[in-house]
């Protein structure tokens, strides 16, 4: 009796079939390979020490700080601003205020450096004393120790910069109108004072957006810096496990501080000192 043709060629094909199967290659190819999660980057990321890095990029925020602070003094409370001839009788009303606000500016500025330097000095002294984590970047260390202090180096020392430049412009109004300068010749005076204040906030607000490299950053511009420094001031004051009653009281006076520098300027008061009679 003869085997159908058709079963001859079915066990001829899974012979066949069966002596070409590789296991292996069969598992690689149904197989599917696995994703890398969040343990496996990790451990594929390289740490090192950045703690000394950090301390040198506070001392070279200390440093140009330390240097402001110390040409305020001078510029503006040492030297009195000028006071033209056309002020001898009475004072004009644009120079009065030009007055008020450039001693504000002065104190507020020099206290906003100092503050700088206090941070950066103790931000240095504790990355040099206490033992820190690796981390991936210098950028990673700061953001997960130093995120406060950064901030508030950053913060200060921009707003003290500002207030140097505004007393520069200030300054060079008066001595030009001294000196003699028509309106146009004041008016180029405080627009170079006012060219290089805007490049210095043009150059700080594209290294506020570059941030770290690898997308991380406070904001686009300097107002996100100065505004996370804040919410995040107020935030370890007002907190009960980081109580500051000084931090607090801080923030209060600054904020009367403000509204009432605000107030002398709109609305004008009268002299305090008394006036002696004469018969």
């Amino acid at each position: 009796m003869k085997k159908p043709a058709g079963l001859s060629r079915l066990v001829f094909l899974l012979s066949l079939v069966v002596c070409q199967f590789n296991p292996s290659v069969a598992f690689f190819v149904n197989s599917k390979v696995p994703k890398p999660t969040t343990e496996m980057k990790a451990a594929a990321v390289s740490l090192a020490q950045y703690a000394p890095a950090a301390a040198s990029l506070f001392n070279n925020m200390k440093t140009p700080a330390s240097i402001l602070a110390g040409a305020m003094v001078p510029l503006g409370f040492l030297a009195p601003l000028p006071k033209p001839e056309s002020d001898v009788n009475g004072e004009n009303p644009l120079h009065r205020i030009l007055r008020k606000v450039h001693l504000f500016i002065a104190i507020a500025s020099l206290c906003s450096e100092l503050i700088a330097v206090m941070w950066a000095t103790v931000a240095v002294n504790q990355l040099t004393e206490v033992p820190h984590l690796p981390a991936e970047s210098v950028w990673h260390l700061l953001q997960r120790d130093c995120n406060l202090e950064w901030l508030a180096v950053n913060a200060h020392f921009l707003l003290g910069m500002l207030g140097f430049m505004s007393m520069i412009a200030i300054r060079g109004y008066f001595s030009a109108v001294v000196a003699g300068f028509s309106s146009t010749g004041c008016a180029s005076i405080c627009a170079a004072a006012a060219s290089g204040l805007l490049l210095m906030v043009s150059i700080y607000n594209r290294g506020v957006a570059a941030g770290g490299g690898d997308g991380m950053r406070y904001g686009a511009s300097i107002l996100s810096l100065i505004t996370t420094y804040v919410r995040l001031l107020v935030k370890r004051a007002i907190s009960i496990e980081s109580f500051g009653p000084l931090e607090l009281m801080s923030l209060l006076l600054a904020g009367m501080s403000i509204l009432l520098g605000i107030r002398a300027l709109i609305v004008p008061e009268a002299s305090s000192l008394p006036v002696k009679k004469t018969n």
